[in-house]
């Protein structure tokens, strides 16, 4: 295993990001476009105490926040679509139960590699994201822990990696798991492709029903010429008669 070089090491100070609070670097990052277009935001060495400015981007994949001195969790975003979280080399030490309020339902990738969680019973929360394939806990005091792999393995029964290695102490193949990350991106493309030709389908369908309805009231129209013209040739034979 590789030793890990803090955020702050891997970035000379030149290229960190300038002193700017966190919600001004996104409205950087982002400007000219649209909230629900942007799938990837690296904010690696912005400086916060908590994650805020980012309730708008809904549709976000991947979150980096590394080396930013975060110290709470405490109100951290909703993002439904987020599969990727970085949290490396920041301050952090527990309150991981804020990321079950923030409905992480597809959250593969956790990294909190460098924080400073020291309890086992921390990460139970954990338990809340179904998704959750990769858990790094590298650097924290909780990684030096007696039985800390068993635990945490029978804790999160979900995930397949801890610290890059799985429960029978392989490391991770970086290949098999880009192409396994590729496939369930392409059954997400499928599953919004059907969403949306059902809801074309749907449209059509009832475009289909007030035609029909159309239909039945030309057709009672009809029935009523019909019986018009039957009553007034009765009348006429009667008058012949």
């Amino acid at each position: 295993h590789l030793a890990r070089v803090p955020v702050s090491h891997r970035f000379p100070s030149s290229h960190r990001a300038a002193a700017m609070s966190l919600e001004a670097t996104i409205a950087q990052k982002t400007a000219g476009t649209d909230a629900s277009e942007v799938l990837e935001l690296v904010l690696d060495g912005v400086k916060a105490s908590k994650v805020t400015g980012l309730n708008q981007f809904t549709k976000l994949k991947v979150l980096q926040l590394n080396g930013c001195g975060l110290t709470s969790l405490e109100e951290f975003p909703t993002l439904p679509n987020l599969q990727r979280l970085e949290l490396a080399d920041n301050a952090l030490s527990d309150g991981l139960d804020h990321l079950q309020d923030a409905a992480l339902m597809h959250l593969k990738v956790l990294v909190l590699a460098g924080n400073k969680f020291s309890s086992l019973q921390g990460l139970e929360s954990l338990a809340s994201l179904p998704s959750l394939r990769e858990l790094d806990m590298e650097g924290c005091a909780v990684a030096e822990e007696n039985a800390y792999r068993e635990t945490v393995f029978e804790m999160l029964p979900q995930i397949k990696y801890l610290d890059g290695v799985d429960g029978d102490g392989e490391e991770k193949d970086e290949e098999e798991e880009d192409e396994e990350e590729e496939d369930d991106d392409d059954d997400e493309e499928a599953d919004e492709d059907v969403d949306s030709l059902l809801d074309e389908e749907g449209s059509e369908l009832g475009g289909d029903s007030e035609l029909g309805e159309e239909g039945a009231d030309e057709s009672d129209l009809g029935e009523g010429e019909s019986e018009l013209g039957e009553e007034e040739g009765e009348e006429g034979e009667s008058e012949l008669g």
